[in-house]
């Protein structure tokens, strides 16, 4: 049996106090594909090499295709440039929700969810230009009814190959699962049971931490915070137990293999310490004594010969 998908949603430190409501259910803000930050994303279905008729065509095809709500995850929750941008350089914090539950849900209040992965190019996609040259020349119902079909499906689903990092899968709902709060704000409610754990970013606030945590506690989900080791530049977790959990490519697993002292995974499990932890005095020892520069400072002649140095290098 395939195991159920988990989806990241990365949020700033001050979504905290609107994700978990006073009843116990829980938030996602929706937007319409016209506010996204990508402005090719309802461009990337045909070429632009077109006569001007079937470029006024497909204008108006566009204009007929209805704007769904949609809401964003990443696959990863794992991705530097996402809890940079989204995450506030890593001070908020990471949602991991159970995909399978949360369109179970969905599916229960007679909602289509759509689930997707993006797919990633800078070229149109094959066979669209074919359907809308026969939209345009025999200009049938049904034709232009497919080519609405064919653009909306790919222009949700495409982005260019510059956003490949996001690792993203979007979520399509139909407008009577949401609330629309005004028109440019509109959330999706849902239950916290759908929240598998709460990640927080490793230059979270104390009270960013303290937060996260009291909600997972009330939900009842895992906590974790993220951390940076020396060793690796990919971030571990670490509960409220400090067990050491590292994500393998689909899910947060527990990891045995760790420093006894920092925490971070590694792969000597035949050592209790990674290579940083184990340095002593005397290693530091050594390597100030094999240090060159540390003598020439000590005779004073340093700052000369850095100098002399940087001379050659200039020539």
């Amino acid at each position: 049996m395939e195991d159920n998908k988990n989806l990241y949603k990365y949020m700033g430190p001050d979504i905290a106090d609107k994700f978990l409501l006073p009843d116990g259910s829980c938030t996602l803000k929706l937007s319409y594909l016209k506010d996204y930050n990508d402005p090719f994303e309802f461009f990337l279905t045909i070429s632009y090499d077109q006569t001007p008729e079937i470029l006024a065509y497909y204008n108006e095809m566009i204009s007929m295709v209805t704007q769904h709500p949609v809401t964003c995850f990443s696959k990863s929750p794992i991705i530097t440039p996402m809890w940079a941008h989204y995450a506030s350089t890593s001070q908020g914090f990471v949602a991991e929700l159970d995909e399978t539950a949360l369109s179970n849900w969905l599916q229960s209040k007679n909602s289509d969810p759509s689930f997707g992965d993006i797919n990633y190019r800078d070229t149109p996609h094959e066979g669209m230009q074919g359907i809308l040259d026969r939209a345009y020349v025999i200009s049938k119902p049904r034709h232009i009814g497919w080519l609405q079909q064919a653009i909306g499906s790919t222009a949700y689903f495409t982005k260019q190959t510059c956003w490949s990092y996001e690792q993203e899968r979007r979520l399509i709902v139909e407008e009577n699962s949401i609330e629309k709060i005004n028109d440019t704000l509109s959330l999706l409610y849902f239950p916290a049971n759908v929240v598998k754990s709460l990640i927080v970013g490793a230059k979270a606030s104390q009270h960013l931490k303290d937060k996260i945590k009291k909600v997972s506690q009330t939900i009842g989900c895992s906590y974790y915070e993220k951390h940076i080791g020396k060793s690796s530049t990919t971030p571990f977790f670490l509960d409220s137990e400090n067990n050491t959990y590292i994500f393998n490519t689909s899910k947060i697993i527990l990891h045995s293999e760790r420093c006894d002292t920092c925490k971070e995974p590694i792969i000597d499990s035949e050592s209790r310490q990674c290579s940083w932890c184990r340095i002593t005095e005397s290693h530091e020892e050594n390597a100030a004594q094999r240090n060159s520069f540390r003598m020439l400072d000590h005779f004073g002649l340093l700052e000369k010969y850095v100098a002399a140095f940087n001379e050659i290098g200039k020539k």
